[in-house]
């Protein structure tokens, strides 16, 4: 363990090594065994917790609150204009997914035109059977309407 993460877990979870989880305490210890410069740093982490321990807790002020709350509003963030390969990588995205929905939309359209291409078995091998023919040869004239009884004959 480097002294740059012992000082890490100094700082995420405090001078008690019981907080630490426990396969950086154990890397932690090793460390602290070897280094006399780190118990040092962790012995001056405790004597620091306990003075301010026995601080008395206080609340924050109305002025520091709205000092605080007034941050964001007296230093906005101001936003970074978007990269070329930014605006590269969103345009592709989307015209992928254009091109993926037109794509579909191509096959299934051909799919159905070409299934009316298909000769029916009732037909003979060279004779291909139109939408009204189809309606005589399997005799469901009794589902057509008047107008189309008319335009059939």
């Amino acid at each position: 363990m480097t002294k740059r993460e012992f000082l890490d877990l100094l700082d995420r979870y405090g001078a008690d090594p019981s907080r630490w989880p426990a396969p950086l305490r154990l890397a932690a210890d090793r460390a602290l065994a070897a280094d006399a410069d780190l118990r040092d740093l962790l012995a001056a982490e405790q004597v620091l917790e306990a003075a301010l321990a026995d601080l008395p807790a206080t609340g924050a002020s109305p002025d520091l609150r709205r000092t605080i709350l007034d941050i964001p509003l007296d230093h906005p963030r101001s936003l970074a204009a978007p990269s070329l390969a930014h605006l590269l990588l969103a345009g592709w995205r989307r015209w992928t997914a254009g091109m993926a929905t037109v794509t579909a939309a191509g096959v299934i359209g051909f799919v159905l035109g070409y299934g009316q291409l298909v000769t029916l078995p009732t037909a003979t091998a060279g004779e291909q059977v139109a939408g009204e023919d189809l309606v005589s040869m399997l005799g469901d004239t009794p589902y057509l309407d008047a107008a189309d009884a008319e335009n059939a004959e």
